[in-house]
């Protein structure tokens, strides 16, 4: 029936559609497929899922079949299918945008229901385990940390990222110089350290500590160590060429000299490495590199080098000779600077001005022992010097500056207990058979009061009637457990040849560094060793010997192919020297102290071993060039009860 106007009417509502629950805020939508951050811990609580009940998956008709079936299999509620399928949601809603399937680690994040929901996306086949964990499901997830040496942030739960992993296998710990963290170390610094300090030398203003991320995106992977050191190398690089100045003044060659100028001074040179070159003395360092790098020099000479010719030209210019006494101050310099190699360099170029007061190294050492003398002694000691020299009344054959050291130093520790006497012509007998505590001592005195009296120094010769009685030593055979495996431990193919000369062929140290390249006749296996006032002596070769001949030949033109030395046996220093000299004796030190036998025992126990062989003196004169008295000693050693009488005394 009709309502009559002005009385109440229902209220008629307009249709609405249903509300939507899906708040945004919980999970939101990712896209599919992108690559994803490392996500932090979620704390997901039951009306989570209640605020996305509505979002719609394409997954969940499968799984909410599967829900349905387990249900009716264990006899389960409404209730508890309604909440699988919200604790399904939740779960789809947590996987990452790159993620098609679950992990066990996102449904370990639900509030409720974590073991059913692990069973019911894996029967719709949408679970992706942990390898040998299956049991992380039921426990929570560990929480990420960052990375406990370098600070950096990688999403994950291990203690260190793998960059610092690497970098403890190869590193020792201990404290870091920077942060003083007891860590492993590279030069001092840890390697957040190294990262920070690389990030500092790079920027062009100072920049504070940083953190950054690590893992699979770690920025500073590698480059820690080479890249550092470039970028110092090249700040270096641009900080000594600000800092480089030119000298204060260069030598002209067209200005005369006044006077002969006094030694300079390299050490109150500031900075003698930043000094500016002119363009014809960088021409000649270019030269000097170049020689050098074709010559194969090694990198520590070849820089040493390069630094001394460099401070030589910038101070003293390139176009005059340099003195020597100059080049030999720089070298003086310090350990990082070379004279030798610069020497020969600039005596090739004619840029070299000798010293006509320089002195040998031998001769300097006897100035410095005679000027340590007492006082009353030292004209005494400088007469007998120029008498050894072949400057005394009578005219002598003059003996070698390194013999004269010798004697020196004899003498000279033996005249600081005379003190208590005004001259040595004071010296008695007595004193000079106290003194006389060796061979050598007694040798050496003999020689200085014999050119005293000479000189008519002294009136009498107080060593005259002194004689020492010197036990006769006999040789010693040496053990063969010592000589076993010897050849072994020689080394290189120089040492291998150096100690079969010695060892088997018995030639002297000093006479093996003075092999020419002459003397030896590979065609028929024979080697002439030279004798200073005795002929030479001839020795055959066996062919090992002569292979150990050719690896040395063929190692010596590798490593110096350019060398004019005419020696046999050559080391880095002498092989392009441009006197072309011999190594010394002290060349074969290293191969001493690595065999642990002396030279002369070598040699002598292959006299003891030959004549115990043959017991033929004469075949071993002819073998090893030795006079017969040594080889008829070694043949009595070998065999005593054969020599009642000595045979060159009957």
């Amino acid at each position: 029936m009709p309502i009559p106007d002005g009385h109440w009417r229902p209220l008629a509502l307009e249709p609405q559609a249903p509300l939507v629950c899906d708040d945004q805020r919980i999970c939101p939508a990712q896209v599919r497929g992108q690559i994803s951050w490392p996500a932090p811990p979620r704390a997901l609580r039951v009306e989570h899922a209640q605020r996305i009940r509505d979002r719609d998956f394409p997954e969940l008709p499968a799984l909410g079949a599967v829900i349905a079936q387990m249900a009716a299999e264990r006899n389960l509620s409404d209730a508890w299918e309604r909440l699988a399928l919200h604790m399904a949601r939740l779960a789809l809603a947590v996987r990452e945008a790159d993620q098609v399937l679950v992990s066990e680690q996102d449904i370990a994040q639900l509030p409720q229901l974590r073991g059913p929901v692990v069973e019911i996306f894996r029967r719709a086949g949408l679970l992706r385990r942990r390898p040998n964990q299956w049991h992380l499901a039921l426990h929570p997830q560990p929480s990420a940390v960052s990375c406990g040496h370098c600070l950096s942030w990688s999403g994950t739960a291990a203690k260190l990222c793998s960059a610092c992993k690497n970098w403890r296998r190869s590193s020792q710990r201990g404290p870091c110089r920077r942060c003083h963290r007891t860590l492993p170390l590279s030069l001092g610094r840890c390697r957040r350290c190294r990262v920070v300090e690389l990030e500092q030398t790079l920027a062009d203003a100072p920049v504070p500590d940083q953190l950054w991320f690590g893992g699979d995106i770690d920025l500073y992977v590698n480059k820690t160590g080479r890249e550092l050191n470039n970028a110092r190398d090249r700040q270096a690089q641009q900080h000594r060429a600000e800092l480089r100045y030119w000298p204060r003044h260069l030598i002209d060659a067209n200005q005369l000299e006044i006077f002969p100028a006094p030694e300079r001074n390299w050490k109150a040179i500031a900075n003698p490495g930043l000094l500016r070159l002119s363009e014809p003395a960088q021409e000649v360092v270019s030269e000097l590199d170049r020689l050098a790098r074709d010559q194969a020099w090694s990198s520590a000479t070849r820089k040493k080098s390069l630094r001394t010719l460099r401070v030589l030209l910038a101070w003293l210019g390139a176009a005059t000779a340099i003195p020597e006494r100059d080049v030999v101050g720089v070298g003086d310099l310090s350990p990082h600077y070379n004279t030798v190699r610069v020497a020969g360099f600039l005596q090739t170029k004619g840029m070299l001005a000798f010293d006509s007061d320089a002195v040998g190294t031998h001769e300097a050492s006897v100035r410095r022992w005679v000027d340590q003398a007492p006082a009353q002694f030292q004209a005494d000691l400088h007469t007998w010097i120029a008498v050894l020299r072949g400057h005394g009344k009578r005219p002598s054959p003059p003996m070698r500056w390194g013999t004269i050291r010798g004697y020196v130093l004899h003498v000279v520790s033996v005249l600081s207990t005379w003190e208590h006497l005004a001259s040595l012509g004071e010296v008695t007998e007595q004193e000079v058979k106290t003194a006389a505590v060796n061979y050598s001592v007694f040798t050496s005195l003999r020689s200085l009061f014999r050119a005293l009296r000479r000189e008519r120094r002294v009136f009498r010769d107080p060593a005259r009637n002194v004689h020492l009685t010197t036990p006769v030593r006999v040789p010693r055979p040496i053990p063969a457990d010592r000589l076993k495996g010897l050849l072994n431990l020689a080394g290189g193919a120089k040492d291998r040849l150096a100690l079969v000369l010695m060892a088997v062929y018995a030639v002297r140290p000093k006479q093996v560094a003075e092999i020419l390249l002459d003397d030896l006749d590979r065609s028929t296996g024979r080697l002439r060793i030279r004798r200073p006032n005795r002929l030479d002596h001839v020795i055959c070769l066996d062919e090992f010997a002569l292979r150990l001949v050719k690896e040395w030949l063929a190692e010596r033109h590798h490593r110096w192919p350019l060398s004019t030395n005419p020696y046999l046996i050559v080391s880095p220093l002498t092989a392009l020297h441009i006197d072309r000299p011999a190594v010394g004796i002290a060349n074969f030190s290293s191969l001493r102290d690595r065999i642990g036998i002396n030279f002369t025992q070598l040699r002598q126990d292959r006299f003891l071993d030959e004549a115990r062989e043959t017991a033929d003196p004469v075949r071993l004169m002819r073998l090893f060039g030795i006079t017969s008295h040594t080889a008829i000693h070694y043949v009595r050693t070998a065999y005593p009860e054969r020599f009642t009488i000595d045979p060159t005394q009957a």
